[in-house]
This record gives structure tokens, sequence and C-alpha cells, in this order.
């Protein structure tokens, strides 16, 4: 009995393929806006605790990158101008920034008084009153408003505008020396010596050791005593 001879072709092998791998994207994840602004935030933070160490480079640096990342940031904007302004004597930078603040936030009083301030720095006294004034309209009782304000007019040489806010500012606050002195130079400019006298005696009441206050009321009576014989 004959066996049959099993057949000697082979199968060819299959051939394994080679797994492919999925190349990595190169382009990184954007951030959400809500990561944005947590990182402002947190730029910010550390802003603040550099300006209240008087690190005014890294507080202008942290508050930069925070209105980067967050254009609306208002306490970045008006703390930017601050520590401009008051750290590096830079208003016109200051002026900038808090401009950019009042975008965001039209009425806040302390960045128009700052505002106001700086453009009378910078010799632009018109536009400095209009801003003390739309200061005072909404807090009457601002005493800083109306001294400054009364500065702005004498650099126009208004003086009795002038008078009148440093009147207005003694009358909110009695003990405002800066306003007693102005109106006693004023005064005194102006030949008022009785007011010039009165007003300076209300600085030497408040505050006995300023230097050479007796020495100029003294020169005034002078001055009082020649006008008088004239």
């Amino acid at each position: 009995m004959t066996t049959k001879k099993k057949s000697s072709t082979k199968k060819k092998p299959t051939t394994k393929k080679k797994p492919t791998t999925k190349k990595k994207s190169s382009a990184k994840k954007k951030p959400t806006t809500k990561e944005k602004l947590a990182k402002a935030q947190k730029h910010y933070d550390k802003g603040e605790n550099y300006a209240r160490e008087g690190d005014e480079d890294r507080a202008i640096e942290c508050f930069i990158e925070t209105v980067e990342l967050n254009p609306d940031h208002f306490d970045a904007w008006y703390n930017l101008g601050n520590v401009l302004y008051m750290g590096k004597n830079n208003p016109e930078k200051a002026f900038e920034c808090w401009g950019r603040a009042l975008r965001i936030k039209p009425d806040d009083i302390d960045c128009m008084y700052n505002v106001a301030n700086a453009l009378r720095e910078l010799g632009a006294n018109d536009k400095a009153i209009e801003f003390y004034t739309k200061v005072v309209t909404l807090v009457p009782d601002d005493h800083e408003a109306w001294n400054n304000m009364g500065i702005a007019y004498i650099n126009k040489n208004e003086a009795e505008k002038a008078i009148e806010c440093w009147k207005k500012a003694v009358e909110i606050k009695p003990s405002k020396i800066e306003s007693w002195s102005a109106l006693s130079k004023i005064y005194d400019d102006l030949g008022k010596f009785d007011l010039a006298i009165e007003a300076l005696q209300k600085v030497l009441e408040i505050n006995p050791n300023i230097s050479g206050a007796k020495r100029i009321l003294e020169r005034i009576k002078k001055n009082q005593g020649v006008a008088s014989k004239q």
C-alpha cells in the first residue's frame, strides 16, 4: 500500500509590518484665557511685593509682564504708573500708564488725581486743572486736589483762582500747612501784607519749628510798616 507524499512546497512566510510611530507635534499648546489671567495675576502679586520692598526695576518688570498677559488689569497699569512716577521720576511714562488705567476705570479718583499731577509737572496746566476739577466734583473735600489745583493756577499766573483753591483746601483741612504757606507767599507778592501775616501765623501755629518761617514773618511785618508810611 502506497502512501501519498506530503507536498514539499512551503508557504512563504508573511512579513510583519513595523509599527508606525506618531510624530509629536512641535507646536506648543496655547494657554487658555483662564491660564493667562492666572499667570498675569501671579506676576502682579510679585510686582506688588517688589514695589513694597523698594525694588522698582523688578516691580516694573512684573507689572509689564502682567499687562502683556492681561491688558485690562487696572491695578497693574495703575501701579506701574506709580512706580515710574515716584520711583523713577518719569512723569511721561507714568502718564501713559495711568491713561491706560483710566480707559478701564474712567472714574477712578486716585488715577485721575495722579494724571493731573503728572500733567502739571509736564507743564500742561490747563489739562491738569480739568482733571483736578473732575476730582473735586466727585470728591468735594479732597484737599490735596484743591491744593495742587492752586499750584496749577499759579503756574498760569492766575493768582486769584489759585487763592480760591488754597482757601478751599484750608477750609477742608485747617492744618494743611502747604496751603497756608502758599497763601502767605501769594498775599506777600500781591502786597496784601495783613493776609500774608495771618496765613504765616497759621503756619507757625501748626508747626513753630519750620525753618525760616519766623524770619519771613518779620520781613513781611517790616514790609507792611514801610507800606503804611508811604
